[in-house]
């Protein structure tokens, strides 16, 4: 293979934009490349360049190791080591979509390492399974923003939308971890049928907006009662930043998980950014202001060549 072909490039994500909890992402211009060479010897050699790079194992328990070791298994060959570059501009466990990049990157890598072009439906399958939900993986490998829905038997449904390149697009990144898992394990089990309704409106609207082709977003349509309440007290700020408008925010929501808020801007992003970033400072959270924009080529498009490269 020649050197263009052993990269693998996935976009960042952010996902369940308000009210579509694990419903919908859509990928933006931040990436993780991946470079590799698999084998059947024992031992990953993980050497990784990024952000957080502390909080990123070298070995086997590197999430990309992982995820290209499964899929290979899943395809019938059995790896047990290699070396793996990563060069990554995603902030790590910041709502970001780090983790399903990985995954996607891995199993991309393994594609490539078989000389094998990706099945989407197994493709997404695999990343789901080692993700736990379906929107971050969708966004990534599909590009774009991805409604996306886990079946029973694990099948993953997609329904991609491009959206407009011009969008302004803005993430505030306080310098807080979030764990997926405390921040999972602070929602309820059970949710009254008027919070359910109000998201489901919500999202309906927001879809439909998207795939009109109007793209008329306004804060209303993103607001939510399923998840961002329950994980605004974990990281001071946050339920500040949610509540700030401005004339020219179109929508702003948690990210992922979080901690990270992502706000769509009609114009003035750097504003809005700011207006954003000052409610953490004023809460002693430092925190960093990403312009950003969509992304419409997923994984998969850079994958079989039909884009070259990200830009930049």
């Amino acid at each position: 293979m020649n050197e263009a072909n052993e990269t693998v490039v996935v976009p960042a994500t952010s996902a369940n934009l308000g009210c579509a909890f694990d419903c919908a992402a859509f990928a933006v211009n931040l990436y993780l490349k991946v470079r590799g060479r698999l084998t059947p010897e024992e031992g990953f050699r993980c050497r990784y360049r990024g952000p957080n790079a502390e909080r990123i194992p070298e070995g086997e328990t590197n999430l990309v190791a992982r995820a290209a070791r499964a899929a290979c298994e899943r395809m019938g060959t059995e790896i047990r080591g290699g070396e793996i570059e990563i060069e990554n501009e995603i902030p790590v466990a910041a709502g970001l979509g780090s983790s399903a990049a990985a995954i996607v990157g891995g199993i991309l890598l393994a594609a490539r390492h078989l000389g094998k072009l990706p099945d989407e439906e197994a493709t997404l399958r695999l990343a789901c399974e080692l993700e736990g939900h379906p929107d971050n993986v969708a966004g990534a490998f599909c590009g774009g923003m991805a409604i996306a829905a886990r079946e029973a038997d694990g099948r993953v449904r997609v329904v991609r939308a491009a959206l407009p390149a011009h969008l302004e697009l803005v993430a505030v990144v306080p310098e807080r971890e979030l764990a997926t898992e405390h921040a999972r394990a602070a929602l309820p089990e059970y949710y009254s049928r008027r919070d359910a309704v109000h998201n489901l409106q919500r999202t309906a609207l927001l879809v439909a907006a998207c795939f009109s082709g109007t793209f008329q977003f306004d804060p209303e349509l993103f607001q939510d009662r399923l998840h961002q309440p329950y994980r605004a007290p974990l990281v001071p700020g946050l339920a500040e930043s949610l509540a700030v408008r401005h004339p020219d925010l179109a929508g702003v929501f948690l990210s992922g998980a979080g901690a990270s808020v992502m706000a769509i801007a009609r114009r003035n992003a750097g504003e809005i950014g700011e207006l954003l970033a000052a409610e953490f400072r004023r809460q002693g959270v430092a925190c960093r202001v990403l312009a950003l924009r969509p992304e419409n080529r997923g994984a998969r498009d850079f994958f079989s060549g039909q884009a070259r490269g990200p830009r930049t």
